[in-house]
């Protein structure tokens, strides 16, 4: 048993971590995400907004050059044709050295929104179309006329609770992580990371870019 007062305890430093995220889907998702401290508390996790793909690496260069992450990190969409979520990572691997861009992506498909409505029940979205998603977004929360404005989004997020993180997780279990695939993600990698209280796997991806 440690007999120093708690103040006087040696702790491990929080680790600052950024998130680049593609757009307002993300933001939002993850906004909420952070309100209900699913996460450790061994992370101090910054988000940023891209507001779009194409501004990802500009973003990631930035936030990389810094210096002032332990880890960043991309979230984003990969869609039905692949060419954007490519130049995404194309633009990583300018900065990070070829073939080390995916490594830092996480990524669903077709879209975030996937993910989101799982809090909320089975679903399998094939497009990221807005109209084609609107029957699903509809049945499962109640807001009609999906188009991702900001205030739908935040009443999907809003409904978003520590019981339906733990139902969406289960769901997302049974999501392929093969980006061929449609729908799949490889967010379940991510959600484990930070809600780790080891900080191991800092270590070995950045070991694992820059050696």
């Amino acid at each position: 048993m440690n007999s120093l007062p708690q103040h006087l305890q040696k702790r491990e430093p929080v680790r600052n971590i950024c998130l680049i995220l593609e757009g307002l889907e993300e933001q939002c998702y993850f906004e909420r995400l952070l309100e209900l401290n699913v996460f450790s508390r061994k992370y101090n996790i910054k988000l940023i907004n891209a507001k779009g793909a194409t501004n990802i690496a500009p973003r990631f260069q930035a936030a990389f050059a810094s210096d002032s992450y332990a880890i960043t990190l991309v979230v984003c969409d990969l869609d039905r044709t692949p060419d954007m979520y490519n130049k995404v990572k194309d633009g990583l691997d300018e900065v990070l050295g070829e073939g080390n861009g995916e490594k830092v992506i996480t990524f669903t498909r077709p879209c975030t929104l996937q993910l989101i409505l799982l809090h909320f029940g089975e679903v399998e979205l094939k497009s990221q179309s807005k109209i084609k998603a609107r029957p699903y977004v509809e049945k499962l929360t109640g807001v009609s006329g999906y188009n991702a404005h900001s205030f739908q989004l935040q009443k999907i997020c809003g409904a978003i609770y520590q019981r339906s993180w733990q139902e969406m997780l289960g769901r997302l279990e049974q999501l392929s992580t093969d980006p061929i695939d449609i729908p799949s993600s490889n967010m379940g990698e991510l959600f484990e990371r930070l809600s780790s209280d080891s900080l191991e796997w800092i270590n070995e991806l950045n070991e694992a870019i820059f050696n």
